[in-house]
């Protein structure tokens, strides 16, 4: 008959066991009772619906008064424009199809 022969763990291997048990059970019972802080937690991550409602109609009016701002200037006023090229050398001619 077969019978199973049972090797010892070595005293290196039985102290790791241990510690991993130990650390396994202390996460078990923090797991089980809580965290124990409340600042760690995501309260103050949930977001404020009615203040980014309010920032977003400041936008949008403060965006309503530039436009109107310049409505009024482009059908009452007169407006200068003054073209530079892109390299800011306003008196050399630009090539068409890069350099030379």
């Amino acid at each position: 008959m077969f019978s199973p022969s049972v090797v010892p763990a070595k005293p290196v291997a039985r102290w790791a066991r241990v510690v991993i048990g130990v650390f396994l059970l202390l996460t078990c019972i923090r797991a089980w009772v809580g965290q124990g802080t409340t600042d760690s937690r995501a309260y103050a991550q949930i977001p404020d619906s009615g203040l980014q409602r309010k920032l977003l109609l400041e936008e949008a009016r403060r965006t309503n008064q530039l436009l109107s701002d310049i409505k009024r200037v482009l059908e009452t006023g007169t407006l200068h424009v003054q073209l530079r090229s892109a390299d800011n050398q306003a008196d050399k001619p630009s090539n068409a199809r890069g350099a030379p």
